[in-house]
């Protein structure tokens, strides 16, 4: 005989919840218990567990206490890898402007000043260096922005 309990949907379907078969012919003291799945076969316990490894805190800090989730830490991971491509990025757009200026500069001269020249690529040095510490603050400062928010 089998036997099954559910519930009928909003659509009038019945949805099966439960079900069991028994089998053979009953005799007086027979019983049979129903209880929790124990072993954990064919239902979502390990699936829920392995959902919620995304946000709770397992990650451990310096002092041994759980302070970081999964989620968290990829985020910060992504974002200080996007940080550092845009900065390799700029950059790059910065050494492409300071090598035109460069050619620029060596087509226009007819005579040469080996002095001048050399006065004028400590300056375009100083400059490039003054660029690069302030995209630097800007990278410093949007990865403080961003660890805020996480």
């Amino acid at each position: 005989m089998s036997i099954a309990f559910g519930h009928t949907d909003t659509s009038g379907a019945f949805v099966q919840e439960v079900s069991f078969a028994v089998s053979g012919a009953p005799q007086n003291a027979d019983r049979f218990a129903i209880g929790a799945n124990t072993s954990g076969v064919s239902d979502s316990r390990n699936a829920v567990l392995l959902g919620k490894l995304q946000t709770t805190k397992t990650l451990l800090s310096a002092n041994g206490q759980p302070s970081a989730s999964f989620q968290s830490v990829y985020s910060q991971l992504v974002s200080s890898v996007g940080n550092k491509a845009r900065e390799v990025n700029v950059n790059r757009d910065a050494q492409e402007s300071l090598v035109e200026q460069a050619t620029a500069a060596q087509k226009s001269a007819a005579g040469v000043n080996l002095d001048e020249e050399a006065a004028n690529l400590i300056r375009y040095q100083q400059a490039y260096q003054a660029a690069g510490k302030v995209m630097s603050i800007a990278s410093k400062l949007f990865d403080q922005v961003l660890s805020l928010g996480a």
